[in-house]
């Protein structure tokens, strides 16, 4: 009797083990993550890697994401723990990683998916991943020449008359002009840098008051026509011709 009930019991523990199902097995893939450019992190990245058939790349397998410290530096650590049971056999696999800021654009990430050996996973993984972001650079600020207007104190090595006195402004799309002395004119600039030019002057035709004025407003407007360069000195804008010579100074206008 003793042996039917041990029989018995030993049957049933069999048919219990055929029908449970098998425990998975974990693999742990363990690697590194890196890129080349200098460029810090933005605050609240995060590190995805994630496992792909490199048949159907697109397919993720199993994936995971972790914060990056804000201080974090590369090459960035990470561990992957898969259940075998998403490997198929005869299938070959790879990891894609993604660097990914708060806000979810993607700043790096993997050219192609890294090939993955799962037989030797003991192997040191490196996978270098390329930037896909974009950097905001700030606008130049504009040349402080711009938006000023700009009143004639010498022009020919010369200070200027009394009375009405020449005077510049340009905006920032490079249009120019102000007053001759007698007349109102218009120009065209064209800066690069320190490099300053002007189109031919246009100007109303209003009589000066005295030939002196007439001559003042005629130099001025020969300087504009010379100049080739600009430059601040003691917060004053002076215009210079090829050679280097000083063609004109003039001073932030009060008015």
């Amino acid at each position: 009797m003793f042996r039917i009930h041990l029989a018995l019991a030993a049957m049933t523990a069999l048919m219990l083990a055929l029908a449970a199902p098998a425990m998975a097995a974990k693999l742990t893939i363990s690697g590194d993550v890196t890129y080349r450019e200098r460029i810090a992190l933005p605050a609240g990245a995060a590190l995805s890697v994630a496992l792909v058939d490199l048949q159907s790349p697109q397919a993720e397998r199993v994936s995971a994401t972790a914060p990056i410290a804000a201080r974090g530096q590369v090459p960035l650590t990470f561990t992957l723990n898969v259940d075998d049971g998403v490997i198929e056999p005869g299938r070959f696999y790879g990891l894609i990683a993604e660097i990914v800021a708060s806000d979810g654009a993607v700043w790096f990430r993997s050219p192609s998916p890294y090939p993955l050996d799962l037989a030797d996973l003991a192997a040191p993984i490196l996978i270098t991943v390329n930037f896909a972001g974009r950097i905001e650079t700030p606008e130049p600020a504009p040349p402080p020449i711009l938006d000023v207007t700009w009143q004639a104190e010498v022009l020919a090595g010369k200070p200027v008359l009394r009375g009405p006195a020449p005077s510049l402004s340009i905006a920032r799309d490079q249009r120019a002009g102000g007053r001759g002395g007698c007349n109102s004119w218009f120009a065209q600039a064209a800066m690069n840098g320190e490099a300053l030019a002007f189109s031919a002057v246009a100007a109303t035709r209003m009589a000066c008051l005295s030939d002196e004025m007439n001559a003042q407003e005629q130099s001025f407007f020969a300087a504009l026509a010379a100049t080739r360069f600009w430059k601040l000195r003691d917060d004053r804008l002076v215009l210079v011709d090829a050679a280097g010579a000083e063609l004109a100074v003039f001073g932030k206008s009060r008015f």
